[in-house]
């Protein structure tokens, strides 16, 4: 059964394209503005913020490149962006149909009918080039890489859910609907809406061993606080989620301590709202790199019947990942 998706659809090169209102900011007439070369790149200042901008006709590799006159605001990859595109059709929600892999190229995950025309959905983060798409070979990792480091996100998650069920001396499960090692990029732009409100609680990992991300997307950490009976527009509800947070990230370290040895520590968390792609814009350039490999497990956790939704991103140095796999009896990266 099809399900439903709320598209930006645009012209770009003689066709149309469907862009996720999930990643979409706004829009405005790119005429009024001037673009700027720095280096290789094109930039357009909106709001007194510097934008990479693409044009959507060229990246998407469109034989009739057209003249782009408007320009859209969207989250790409972990970070803010504008496209260049002919003209605008407008917002709809049409059944999205699924393409079969053989036929898809990496850019598009899906497509919709817009009467007689098939219409491409773009994934924004491939068409800036920040991850490669359905294809990716996730980093020349064989299966057994793979499994290994989502096993220990599972792991990770029965941990976590025992000791938040003695804190709280209530019942919690925590169950992930989606784990997967990939760039931090393609991560990113998997967790959610990027213009909803959300938490993250950020946990370095001790002696440069990486970072622990645990984002509560679409509201969820409100509706957390709420179970817990405080709120987080004060400092006791974004105390509590620092606290839930660090019992996550700290059980999530102990699994993969547990499996492998390695002395991986947590330092003391810090909390951040905002909206998502806010959010992850300042984790992404503060310290790490859109291509660093990253263990992604998004999760529902429930509390008495009320349920929560995050996602963990365990992001190692390249170092560490490399004693990871070592240490799990499956070698290095290729």
């Amino acid at each position: 059964m099809a399900q439903s998706v709320h598209l930006l659809v645009v012209r770009a090169g003689g066709a149309s394209w469907g862009l996720p209102m999930d990643s979409v900011e706004q829009t405005f007439d790119l005429r009024e503005h001037r673009i700027h070369q720095v280096e290789q790149r094109r930039v357009v200042v909106f709001r007194g913020d510097a934008l990479e901008l693409h044009d959507l006709a060229d990246s998407v590799g469109a034989p009739d490149p057209g003249e782009p006159v408007a320009g859209v605001v969207l989250w790409a990859g972990g970070r803010r962006r504008v496209f260049a595109v002919d003209g605008m059709v407008g917002q709809m929600v049409l059944d999205e149909l699924d393409v079969p892999e053989v036929a898809r190229g990496p850019q598009c995950r899906s497509v919709v009918l817009l009467g007689d025309e098939v219409v491409p959905v773009l994934e924004p983060g491939v068409v800036v080039g920040e991850w490669g798409g359905y294809a990716s070979d996730g980093f020349g990792f064989s299966d057994m890489q793979r499994s290994a480091l989502v096993e220990i996100a599972n792991i990770g998650s029965g941990h976590a859910a025992t000791a938040l069920s003695q804190l709280l001396g209530k019942s919690v499960d925590i169950r992930y609907a989606e784990a997967l090692l990939t760039t931090l990029a393609e991560a990113v732009d998997r967790i959610g809406a990027a213009a909803s409100r959300s938490a993250m609680v950020d946990t370095p990992v001790a002696d440069e061993g990486g970072r622990v991300l645990l984002v509560f997307p679409d509201d969820s950490g409100s509706q957390l606080c709420e179970l817990l009976g405080v709120t987080l527009e004060d400092e006791m509800g974004r105390s509590a989620l620092r606290e839930i947070g660090n019992i996550l990230a700290s059980s999530y370290l102990n699994a993969i301590v547990e499996m492998t040895g390695l002395p991986l520590e947590p330092a003391p968390p810090g909390v951040d709202i905002d909206v998502l792609g806010a959010l992850i814009e300042r984790a992404v350039t503060q310290s790490a790199s859109p291509t660093d490999p990253t263990v992604l497990m998004r999760s529902v956790l429930e509390i008495e019947s009320s349920e929560a939704r995050f996602a963990f991103l365990f992001v190692p140095q390249l170092s560490s990942l490399d004693g990871l796999l070592d240490a799990l009896g499956v070698g290095a990266a290729a």
